[in-house]
């Protein structure tokens, strides 16, 4: 108990520590979360509404469309940010909303899928800044404590998105006496929630004006940039991506299409699939917060490979089993364990490579990631088409299970180099 109490005051002394700029980002946070988790539970029902009438297959090569781009702009995008500084890149990539809106109105699938693109090409920028960003804005004591909190204020948030977005609609409709429900609901009732989602994401312009930078950052040539010799850790960097690279391949398979997974076996209505969706983000944000503890007690590296570990069993739990409710208490577990090991294998990316190749570092990790994941979404748009959820599910938890071996493998002996050079 004495131990908890200790570790509690801890984790407030840390919180307490952050800095305006840390502060700031964190609002923004908050208000890209709540729209994130809106926009997330309800766009792609939206789509595979009767009345727009888009099936999986399509949806799963829309998120395709905004993978591949994310992924081939992610390394450019973190040379930019090298270039331009954090904040700003934060600032350009809220434009990416506005795109956003288009896809709600114009629902032809060659304006979906170009839109698509460009929310990838756009949106990237503000996620390659973010590590580097707080980095920047943090010491080392409470650095994974800003990585952990500004993933779990997302989550948490998400929390409310997703079942604001899983009853709005409907709540909507029946104000406007419009037909409800997934099968014959009006799209009236969904497009005015998304216009929500979008307003909110813009919203989060405000804190990140309030920015202020140092004056002393050093903006980077474009000449070092392009031949990428700012680039000091290439091995480093090459290790991270593998495991990441893989992960991805195998994400790719059941996330981004979760929502649909639900509906189309388990005929879960928009309200349950807000709710499970807002249950995920409340245990993730749980999890994510108590992450830096569990990396200070046994290490950054084990508590990733350990958290994804445990994660895979509950993988394949999700598609064997025969009902929503138990479908529904594996998919928290398996989203809670995985993803808490992402902000403490961010803080590690970030201390393991120099400064001046940060944002640099981060783009190589958005294009590892999103580059195999957008070739398997469409792979698994076709199975869940045909109605096979078994085999996606497989995929990952084989993915899963390779990627996690190497991560310990390459990076088992990080924490003490790490710790050799700062001392």
């Amino acid at each position: 108990m004495l131990q908890i109490v200790y570790e509690a005051k801890k984790y407030v002394q840390r919180i307490g520590s952050f800095s305006r700029n840390a502060r700031l980002y964190l609002v923004a946070i908050i208000l890209q979360g709540l729209s994130s988790g809106i926009w997330g539970v309800i766009f792609y029902l939206y789509l595979n509404l009767p009345e727009i009438g888009f099936q999986p297959d399509f949806i799963g090569n829309m998120f395709t469309a905004n993978a591949i781009a994310t992924g081939l702009i992610a390394l450019p995008v973190g040379l930019l940010c090298e270039r331009i500084g954090a904040k700003r890149a934060m600032l350009v990539s809220q434009i990416s909303s506005l795109v956003s809106l288009v896809q709600i109105v114009t629902l032809q699938s060659p304006i979906l899928l170009l839109t698509s693109l460009a929310t990838g090409l756009i949106g990237t920028i503000g996620w390659v800044a973010s590590m580097p960003f707080m980095t920047e804005n943090s010491q080392q004591k409470e650095r994974t404590y800003l990585f952990s909190l500004s993933w779990a204020m997302m989550t948490i948030m998400g929390v409310i998105g997703s079942f604001v977005g899983g009853i709005m609609p409907n709540m909507l409709n029946t104000a406007l006496g419009l037909p409800t429900g997934g099968e014959i609901g009006s799209a009236t009732g969904y497009r005015i929630t998304l216009v929500i989602a979008i307003a909110l994401a813009l919203a989060a312009t405000g804190p990140l004006l309030l920015i202020k930078e140092s004056k002393t950052i050093q903006r980077q040539k474009v000449g070092t940039l392009l031949s990428l010799k700012n680039i000091k850790s290439p091995s480093t960097i090459i290790k991270f991506m593998i495991p990441t690279g893989i992960i991805g391949f195998g994400a790719g398979f059941i996330v981004p299409l979760f929502n649909l997974f639900f509906r189309l076996k388990f005929a879960a209505t928009d309200e349950q699939v807000g709710t499970i969706f807002a249950l995920g983000n409340v245990t993730l944000g749980i999890f994510t917060i108590i992450a830096p503890m569990l990396a200070n007690k046994i290490g950054k590296v084990k508590a990733v490979v350990v958290c994804q570990y445990l994660s895979m069993p509950f993988i394949m739990l999700i598609t064997v089993t025969p009902n929503l409710t138990s479908a529904t208490g594996a998919f928290l577990v398996r989203g809670a364990l995985m993803n808490m090991a992402g902000p403490i294998s961010g803080t590690l990316q970030m201390e393991m490579v120099s400064e001046s190749e940060r944002a640099t570092t981060s783009g190589f990790m958005v294009m590892a990631d999103m580059i195999p994941r957008a070739i398997t979404a469409s792979i698994s748009g076709e199975m869940m088409t045909v109605s096979d959820f078994y085999t996606p599910f497989l995929f990952t938890t084989a993915t899963y299970f390779v990627a996690s071996s190497l991560y310990f493998v390459f990076f088992r002996r990080a924490e003490a180099k790490i710790s050799r050079s700062s001392g």
